[in-house]
């Protein structure tokens, strides 16, 4: 029943932005059988780590450009399910765990983003692995910290360094105002150090000995540590929307998210055994620790407080456990989110205009000759990507459906520079006039052609 509202996520192409660079970037590492540089369009790409594209790369190739490319996300969530169930059944009971579980899987963000080719699925998964697995250790067997040093060590690979300052910043709460623990965090360290570091180095080493400097400047720097100090410009949203995420969360947990403030533990709860009230109090360190640190971020998207909703999840699951909350409910919601979600990711599909692009593009793949991406982008300069619906953006979905290099450019005296014939794919208003009279001088001729695909938004020229 958790698996529910995920079904369904290979019947829409993927979404501009991220979704698209991602998808590019995974084919064209297919294509050039590249695992450790990652490439957008002939250039290395380091926008972000490497394990998505790592996970994506066997799923695309096995099984294609529908199924494979969010099929990682999907599976991440689902790790994420096992291991809220499995800690909450070992802690509270079948019924607390099945809850949880429910609640977790039919919050509308979640559903949302695991739904999508994104790196916040794999973080989400290491970020609960490393965290559900350090309790067990304070309370149990020592050693689940080298699961969870490993845990820590994906993450740095899923999205940066965020997933281990999160988990510093948790620990080191939990260990100042949790006296009676603090014998417990003794044991492990230097091997489990040594295990992260293991895991980071599998890709950091690689990708410096390969990309020197170019992975210094813009991986480790702009996208790491500017990103957190406001160096996304794109991202960047000012002082004044400190709350925002308030209303993310209660959105993003909804239909749950009415009893976060019940839950949040001020009391015991009464469940099937003897509270543990400094597991309560971890779990509600976790997800302030995650809201407090994006929401004091320079940068700020939707999707950065994902790693808050697990703890949560359990929070509410004992707290509608307390109150008789019978399981069936949550399979309800469960169904609802899957038709809910389908439909708005066909109805977004069809309105954003990439339903038109990825058709017309996968026309244009089977035609033989280059191809020219011109002037897909926002011709205005100002920041994000200027409309609700995502036409003005540079579309790098296409480069995966196209599965080939395009020229990329918004001078038309690129398209004449380029020898031989061309293939021009375009928005429907930004091929003028005067760019016919400028093909004509230089003794090229330039041609609309009208495909078999429907076409509003888009079209398609060619040079000879």
């Amino acid at each position: 029943m958790a698996l529910l509202p995920l079904l369904g996520w290979w019947a829409t192409g993927l979404f501009d932005l991220d979704e698209g660079f991602y998808g590019a970037v995974v084919a064209e590492m297919n294509r050039r059988g590249q695992w450790v540089t990652p490439f957008y369009n002939g250039s290395p790409w380091f926008e972000k780590p490497i394990l998505l594209y790592w996970l994506a790369k066997p799923c695309m190739f096995l099984f294609g450009e529908m199924v494979g490319p969010r099929l990682p996300s999907v599976l991440c969530m689902l790790g994420t399910y096992a291991l809220v169930g499995w800690f909450t059944r070992r802690r509270f009971g079948d019924r607390v765990g099945q809850l949880s579980v429910l609640i977790l899987a039919s919050s509308l963000l979640i559903v949302a983003l695991g739904r999508m080719m994104l790196t916040d699925a794999p973080l989400l998964l290491c970020i609960a692995a490393a965290q559900l697995t350090f309790w067990e250790s304070l309370v149990g067997d020592r050693r689940w910290r080298l699961v969870t040093a490993v845990a820590i060590g994906f993450g740095v690979l899923a999205k940066g360094p965020v997933a281990a300052i999160l988990f510093l910043l948790i620990l080191g709460w939990t260990y100042w105002r949790e006296p009676e623990l603090r014998p417990n965090f003794r044991g492990q360290w230097i091997f489990g150090f040594i295990l992260l570091a293991l895991v980071v180095a599998s890709w950091y080493l690689p990708a410096y000995l390969v990309n020197g400097k170019l992975f210094v400047d813009k991986f480790l720097i702009e996208q790491n540590i500017g990103r957190f100090t406001g160096g996304d410009a794109a991202h960047t949203v000012g002082l004044a929307t400190l709350p925002a995420y308030i209303p993310v969360l209660f959105l993003g947990m909804i239909p749950w998210s009415i009893w976060i403030w019940g839950a949040w533990p001020r009391r015991s709860f009464k469940v099937d055994h003897k509270p543990d009230e400094a597991l309560n109090r971890y779990l509600a360190v976790w997800a302030a620790v995650v809201f407090i640190f994006f929401t004091i971020s320079g940068a700020k998207l939707v999707h950065y407080i994902l790693p808050v909703f697990p703890p949560l999840a359990i929070l509410v699951g004992r707290y509608l456990v307390e109150r008789k909350w019978a399981v069936p409910t949550g399979y309800a919601i469960c169904g609802f989110m899957c038709v809910f979600a389908n439909a708005g990711f066909l109805v977004w599909y069809g309105m954003s205009g990439q339903k038109e692009a990825h058709a017309l593009v996968r026309y244009l793949r089977q035609q033989p000759g280059d191809v020219a991406l011109y002037e897909l982008g926002r011709l205005q300069q100002s920041r994000g990507t200027g409309k609700l619906k995502l036409q003005e953006t540079d579309l790098p979905s296409v480069l995966m459906y196209l599965n080939r290099d395009a020229l990329n450019t918004g001078k038309f005296s690129e398209i004449l520079a380029h020898r031989g014939p061309l293939w021009i794919f375009t928005r429907a208003d930004r091929m003028l006039p005067e760019d016919f009279v400028k093909a004509a001088r230089a003794n090229r001729k330039l041609e609309q052609i009208m495909p078999t695909v429907k076409l509003e938004n888009f079209a398609l020229y060619r040079l000879q």
